[in-house]
């Protein structure tokens, strides 16, 4: 089972430590609570997804501004969760058979495991006072802009949002997602942070987090309508379990593989698909599952294959396209949107 560290104060070494050293200073997963000039406290998770550094970076530059020589001196109380850093030392999203960190939090369809069991304790150590807000920091792995994702639309987590940018999706699956675990608690919020380490998306994070960290309420006013598209995930595209995967452009696919993903695929994220473009070759008749948000089976209503040329049978913007095979076989090929 995980164990949990819970500390009062953050070691120096965090400031400049890599995600591959992480398990020097924190040998498993870390909830950090740092007393700030305010409260409510803000809520920060890290490397729930262990490839994903980005949030590590954007952290550490936020906790740089408010670094004192008699420690920190913070305009609001913090708790900081880093999540999973046993796949952050080796690079990876998750370890093989390792439940996904995101998948655990309250709402998970598997509470009873070692995982959620964790994550359940750190869910009623937060808790325990009010919260300000809550932010989930991950990357994409594929060539995606960045993008605020949350699962209850009201005007403070639309807020949340025109601080990242001006789209934004509405989800209600994957099950076990943190932010959609204190969609009662807080305002929350996932930022996409595009590929890991991109700057752009990073500094428009750091803005967003010392925004919070500084602000006594969320605004009145409701978000004009034009200064968010609000996009939904309508539906999941996954690899059946059976079949074999590779991509247009590696260079050591055997020819015997099932199902071929075009090149530049995850060009396509945030860009409309259009109806019978081809977005890869199958040598199966069902290669893909396509579920809605509730997990029913629309694959045949989405997909269409023609003489074994895979397209949609409508038009559709996808998102989150990765080009990182062992992801899509552990996660999936990407998400369909609509407009909200």
């Amino acid at each position: 089972m995980h164990n949990l560290n819970i500390l009062n104060e953050l070691p120096d070494a965090f400031l400049t430590i890599s995600p591959r050293d992480l398990k020097k200073v924190f040998d498993k997963p870390t909830l950090i609570h740092l007393k700030g000039a305010k409260g409510p406290a803000l809520f920060v998770s890290i490397l729930l997804h262990g490839n994903e550094f980005s949030g590590l970076e954007i952290m550490q530059e936020l906790l740089k501004k408010y670094k004192t020589t008699n420690g920190y001196k913070l305009p609001r109380d913090l708790w900081i969760f880093l999540g999973n850093v046993d796949a952050a030392e080796l690079g990876l999203r998750a370890l093989d058979g390792q439940v996904d960190f995101n998948r655990a939090w309250p709402g998970t369809p598997e509470p009873h495991t070692d995982t959620a069991k964790l994550i359940q304790k750190v869910m009623d150590t937060i808790s325990k006072d009010a919260l300000f807000a809550s932010v989930d920091l991950h990357n994409n792995t594929g060539q995606n802009p960045h993008y605020g994702c949350i699962s209850v639309v009201n005007e403070d987590n639309k807020y949340l949002c025109t601080l990242f940018n001006h789209i934004a999706m509405v989800f209600k699956s994957p099950k076990g997602v943190s932010t959609m675990a204190f969609d009662t608690l807080c305002p929350a919020i996932t930022l996409e942070c595009s590929t890991p380490g991109n700057k752009p998306a990073k500094e428009k994070a750091f803005g967003l987090l010392d925004d919070l960290m500084h602000m006594d309420h969320f605004p009145l006013k409701p978000v004009p309508r034009h200064d968010l598209q609000l996009v939904t995930n309508s539906a999941t595209i996954k690899i059946n379990s059976d079949v074999t995967l590779c991509f247009e452009d590696d260079v050591n696919s055997d020819s015997d593989i099932d199902l071929t993903v075009v090149k530049n695929f995850d060009h396509h994220n945030f860009t409309l698909l259009e109806k019978n473009e081809v977005f890869a070759y199958s040598k199966v008749a069902n290669p893909l599952l396509v579920t809605s948000q509730d997990g029913t089976d629309i694959t045949d209503e989405i997909i269409q294959n023609k003489n074994g040329n895979i397209s949609l049978k409508k038009a559709l913007m996808p998102a989150m396209i990765t080009m990182d095979k062992s992801i899509v076989l552990q996660d999936c090929l990407c998400y369909l949107l609509e407009d909200y």
